[in-house]
């Protein structure tokens, strides 16, 4: 069987920015946690100092992302605690 019947004449996208952007900034975070691992586990000055480097190139590139999704609206706010003192305010004012 060839590989060229995987292939389909099909226009529509599979995926959506959206998710391939969330999937890109996961593994971006990913390789992050993997520099991490190993500046811990090197006993080589220099290979810390380069994985540092490195480390540092890694979280801007994924800053760039992290604005691609705000500025498109695709990162949602998580869920914040309530304000205590406008709780308060709201019941003094009862």
């Amino acid at each position: 069987m060839s590989w060229d019947s995987e292939i389909t004449n099909s226009t529509t996208y599979t995926f959506s920015d959206r998710i391939m952007m969330f999937y890109t900034s996961a593994l971006i975070g990913l390789s992050v946690g993997f520099y991490g691992t190993g500046i811990a586990l090197s006993p080589r000055g220099d290979i810390v100092a380069m994985y540092n480097r490195l480390s540092l190139e890694v979280q801007l590139y994924s800053e760039d992302g992290a604005n691609i999704m705000i500025k498109n609206g695709w990162l949602e706010q998580p869920p914040m605690a309530s304000d205590r003192d406008e709780l308060v305010r709201g019941k003094n004012k009862s």
